[in-house]
């Protein structure tokens, strides 16, 4: 009765740890770390969703949301040095210098959550939800198709 008592204890620790240890992850800090998301960004009566990718390159994180199509819906950086995200690119519906300006503020404090561990972050005078769940890393899986070879054979009908 012990040992099952012990064994039931060490099993929750491990699994109430789990997702703080992965929390620690949510944000690139170091040279060529890479972490993709599943984004979602609610406007009162409309949403964009998609996945997102942030890189830190040369000192810098890049950050690029695409829709499900491919498109790029936003890019932009940080420099965490002075604090400052730059938007590079964003979607025509949404490219109009007091969007931009909305959008630059709220993804600096979005920045700001994911460093915390947290996903998502509310504009409570705009209404905008920004929603970033980190996505479980790739694994290198056996059978990938890169570098084998495959016979075929002809058959003479």
């Amino acid at each position: 009765m012990r040992r099952f008592l012990l064994l039931i204890s060490i099993l929750c620790i491990t699994l109430l740890a789990a997702p703080a240890v992965r929390a620690q992850n949510t944000f690139p800090a170091t040279e060529g770390e890479r972490v993709r998301y599943s984004v979602q960004i609610d406007f009162g009566k409309a949403y964009l969703s998609g996945i997102g990718i942030m890189a830190c390159v040369d000192g810098e994180v890049l950050g690029s949301v695409f829709n499900e199509f491919g498109v790029s819906a936003l890019s932009f950086s940080y420099n965490p040095q002075k604090d400052k995200v730059k938007i590079l690119s964003i979607i025509g519906k949404l490219n109009k210098w007091y969007i931009r300006r909305v959008i630059k503020k709220d993804m600096k404090k979005v920045i700001a959550v994911l460093k915390e561990g947290g996903t998502t972050y509310t504009n409570q005078k705009y209404h905008i939800t920004y929603t970033f769940k980190q996505l479980e890393p790739e694994t290198p899986s056996t059978g990938s198709g890169q570098g084998e070879k495959h016979e075929t054979t002809e058959s003479s009908i």
